[in-house]
């Protein structure tokens, strides 16, 4: 009886360590669909510039001198027509006056050549002089009316000459640039500051002739600023070069976005990026990770039919923003089929699967 009741004990304990069974279920293949959609695909390409006012002027005196003084501070905000610095030139308030010395003694001779010739012509009438006199007096009248006008021109030039001696804003902006400080010489013509507006900006880049080619003046073009984590800005192209860079050979293009200053932070000298759909391609979309071999010779997917796969093989059309344009080869797939898109590196056709839910 002992022996029995040991025997039994021993082959339940044997049953209790053999190892637990595998379900089917378990062992059958997991994987995660999508669903196969008609649809576009563009292929965005991105350049980049960096943005500058479209209204901006670099300023200068016209005459030289020393800058005697500069109110404008450099990333001031200005309004047209404020001072912005003045010019300290010896020369040109003598040169006023003498200008003004010279205007005067002419008028004074053109006025009493016009008094002498009044007499003369009265004394013509009556026969107490020639006519002879009269004409020469008529002569040196015409010359005297002709100094004068020399010298009212000299005397405007010298007054425009101290009026340009000071610098105006020419509109409303921002001083984006300074060159000279008080108290440095300053040659005629030579850049003293720059004055930019806020209400619009521009980015240019380069683009390959295959791109220029599809781009009209007025057609816009989203602009991303991601110093500020802009995107899809307004865009508007306002001009495009017909003759490309010597060296890259590619053309320059620029885009024009118009700001509100008073609602963004977008400035003039932050970097832009200019976005390009070059493609616009139609056919069967799916995503990137559903292709197995997609740079190789034979792309494929995986397509759901009843519990099993199918192995179909594809032709790539576009690829772009992790998803593919393909074409079928036969009629293999179609809109609505679900396809393979994570769990089939190790699949083969016909092999039985299970969908994640």
């Amino acid at each position: 009886m002992n022996r029995v009741l040991g025997l039994c004990v021993f082959v339940v304990l044997l049953a209790g360590c053999e190892p637990p069974t595998v379900s089917e279920t378990d062992a059958i293949q997991l994987v995660r669909t999508v669903e196969v959609r008609q649809g576009r695909l563009q292929h965005r390409l991105s350049f980049h510039g960096v943005l500058e006012p479209v209204t901006r002027a670099r300023l200068a005196f016209q005459s030289s001198g020393v800058l005697s003084s500069r109110p404008a501070q450099m990333g001031q905000a200005v309004r047209k027509g404020e001072l912005l610095a003045t010019l300290d030139n010896p020369e040109l308030g003598p040169a006023q006056k003498a200008a003004a010395a010279r205007l005067q003694e002419n008028l004074s001779q053109r006025d009493q050549a016009e008094r002498d010739l009044r007499r003369l012509k009265s004394l013509v009438a009556t026969g107490a002089v020639g006519e002879e006199q009269a004409e020469q007096k008529e002569a040196e009248l015409r010359s005297l009316q002709a100094s004068v006008a020399r010298a009212e021109a000299d005397l405007a030039g010298t007054r425009q000459r101290l009026e340009d001696a000071t610098l105006l804003a020419p509109f409303n902006g921002v001083i984006s640039l300074i060159s000279v400080e008080p108290g440095e010489f300053v040659s005629a013509g030579q850049p003293v500051m720059a004055v930019g507006g806020l209400d619009k900006v521009e980015v240019r880049v380069l683009l390959p002739a295959s791109l220029v080619g599809e781009l009209d003046h007025g057609m816009p073009l989203p602009v991303n600023v991601p110093q500020l984590g802009e995107s899809g800005l307004a865009g508007i192209v306002t001009e495009l070069a017909a003759i490309g860079d010597k060296e890259t050979g590619l053309f320059p293009v620029t885009v024009e976005v118009s700001v509100d200053p008073a609602t963004t932070m977008i400035r003039a000298g932050m970097q832009a990026e200019v976005l390009l759909d070059y493609a616009d391609v139609q056919g069967l979309i799916v995503p990137l990770s559903s292709i197995v071999d997609p740079v190789g010779g034979d792309p494929q997917v995986f397509v759901i039919s009843g519990d099993a796969v199918r192995q179909v093989p594809v032709s790539i059309t576009a690829i772009s923003n992790g998803e593919v344009a393909l074409k079928a080869i036969g009629r293999n797939i179609q809109t609505g089929d679900l396809v393979v898109v994570a769990g089939h590196r190790s699949l083969t056709d016909g092999q039985q699967v299970r969908l994640a839910q």
